[in-house]
């Protein structure tokens, strides 16, 4: 059995959520419910809850401020096996936050299977929040200009915390991406390439190749022996696919 508290300010969508949880989750008990960050607070720390499902704007400000407020416990520990699965209305800025920061969230209208998945996850994950990067890398990319965005990057044995400026390329393999850095060692997490080009196109990623994602950042020249390649800076040689060649060369040109 997992015990839970909703964070939401919106009485409608509430009774909702609460429903749609009793009738996807049974095994989840929840355990109360509040609408403000100042209540929020108190809620947790009296209930010790597993998962806080979270709005991210409430009636006294948002979910940040929320965790700002809670940093200082974070790091007593006092909240170890806590586990925050964020509800919003669409909001692209939020969503990108999100996902760099690799924590759970899900849009309203809450669809059952995403509710289920998210729960199943928090789960899993329950006492993975001794260090908590994830909630303190979400709160930095919030208020930090794309030069300075970080990415959590999870593995079965480790969870990086990266500069997206440090990150010299991707490369798939299957349904793995090999991240390589300017100055840490390569890192293989169990997703899919285009996952990292959709979350990484808007801060100077381009994919050259089905295999390859660079930074143009950190491209170094375009060489035209053979059938054209890329080199990065590191010394890397990026093939290009005849169908982006011309595409890349244009972005090349205006680098």
């Amino acid at each position: 059995m997992l015990t839970a508290v909703i964070i939401e300010d919106e009485k409608k969508f509430l009774s909702a959520f609460k429903a749609i949880i009793e009738k996807v989750c049974p095994h989840v008990k929840l355990l109360g419910d509040c609408g403000s960050v100042k209540e929020a607070k108190q809620l947790i720390a009296d209930l010790k809850p597993d998962i806080v499902f979270l709005d991210i704007q409430l009636s006294d400000g948002n979910a940040f401020d929320l965790l700002r407020s809670l940093e200082i416990d974070f790091e007593k520990n006092a909240f170890n096996e806590l586990r925050i699965i964020f509800t919003t209305a669409f909001n692209q800025f939020a969503i990108q936050a999100f996902r760099f920061s690799a924590v759970d969230y899900l849009l309203k209208p809450i669809i059952a299977d995403e509710l289920k998945e998210a729960v199943q996850k928090a789960e899993v994950l329950k006492n993975a929040l001794g260090n908590p990067n994830q909630y303190r890398v979400l709160l930095e990319n919030v208020s930090t200009p794309d030069s300075e965005k970080k990415i959590c990057l999870s593995t079965l044995t480790e969870m990086r915390v990266c500069e997206v400026s440090d990150i010299l390329r991707c490369e798939s393999e299957h349904n793995y991406t090999t991240f390589y850095f300017v100055k840490d060692k390569p890192l293989m997490v169990s997703k899919t390439l285009k996952e990292y080009e959709d979350l990484l196109k808007e801060y100077g990623f381009e994919r050259v190749h089905q295999s390859h994602l660079v930074n143009l950042k950190h491209v170094k020249s375009y060489i035209k022996k053979d059938s054209g390649f890329i080199l990065m800076k590191d010394g890397s040689e990026i093939p290009i696919s005849r169908r982006k060649k011309e595409q890349v060369l244009e972005i090349l040109k205006k680098l």
